[in-house]
């Protein structure tokens, strides 16, 4: 059985509205209790990140060291 995470999230999303989607994330991020949702987020973290400039990406690579590091 071969499933395509990356497929199956963004076609999960596609229709979503904004406030939705904020919402999904939200519930992923604020709950940490669920890690099935952790693949999920990487793919919206890498659809995020291919379109980031290399300043925005130092920016945000930062953020989590230095949440990491805390």
């Amino acid at each position: 059985m071969n499933i395509d995470i990356r497929k199956n999230v963004i076609n999960n999303l596609k229709n979503e509205s904004i406030s939705s989607l904020i919402e999904t994330i939200n519930n992923a991020v604020l709950t940490k209790k669920d890690e099935l949702v952790l693949p999920g987020l990487g793919v919206v973290l890498e659809l995020f990140w291919e379109n980031l400039i290399k300043e925005e990406k130092e920016k945000i690579a930062s953020i989590i060291l230095e949440k990491i590091t805390k």
